[in-house]
């Protein structure tokens, strides 16, 4: 039997749902005529190290199991995402010698030592290219910080000013909202209660209670 597992991850900066990774590692399957057993699926967790991924852990013991021959992703960076898990997973595709598939490139030849060693560089440029990424991001932060701007996704009711420095409030949004919501938590209403009456959630309130002070300048102000 071709047996076959797929697995689906929704990166950050990801634009294929889980929906039609899904799709596509099904049509993949069905096309090349593999019996696709299973599907482990991370969902949205895309923060943390790999040993977070609880799905993509199962998928490894699967692949050392030796009781399957491919392993199919809508894309080949669906699996590790650094330099050094990539090391290890094609070390563990060639032992076992499961095949890697790619609904978008198709058949990953990791047999071959050559090919094995493209994919480990392009992981290594592509992890570089991340880490310094992140850093150019937080340098931008810490200047805007530094320059005492506001940063982040504005809190609900917020907006960023035409000048993108700081959040001013969304008139024509949830401002007047947010506002009523603090002022009835005052008056001794619950989370529940708020959600209730103006569909703001409890985890959503507990941040805007933390701005409280910013919320209530923002209407003695104007």
């Amino acid at each position: 039997m071709n047996s076959a597992i797929g697995y689906t991850r929704l990166s950050q900066d990801s634009d294929t749902s889980i929906d039609r990774q899904t799709r596509h590692i099904r049509e993949y399957a069905d096309e090349r005529g593999l019996t696709l057993e299973h599907i482990y699926d991370d969902g949205k967790r895309s923060s943390g190290f790999d040993e977070s991924r609880e799905e993509y852990q199962r998928l490894r013991d699967r692949i050392q199991s030796e009781d399957t021959m491919a392993v199919i992703v809508n894309d080949k960076r669906r699996l590790a995402r650094d330099f050094d898990e990539t090391m290890r997973l094609v070390l563990d595709l060639r032992e076992h010698n499961v095949e890697a598939h790619t609904f978008q490139e198709g058949k990953i030849d990791l047999s071959e030592p050559v090919q094995a060693a493209v994919e480990v560089l392009q992981a290594a440029s592509e992890h570089e290219a991340k880490k310094k990424e992140i850093k150019r991001a937080r340098e931008a932060v810490q200047e805007r910080i530094d320059n005492g701007y506001d940063h982040g996704r504005a809190p609900l009711g917020f907006q960023f000013d035409d000048a993108g420095e700081y959040w001013i409030p969304d008139r024509d949004g949830r401002f007047s909202d947010v506002v009523e919501a603090i002022r009835m938590v005052e008056d001794g209403a619950t989370y529940r209660d708020v959600q209730e009456e103006l569909g703001i959630s409890s985890s959503t309130m507990s941040g805007v209670m933390k701005r409280r002070d910013r919320y209530l300048e923002k209407v003695e102000t104007g």
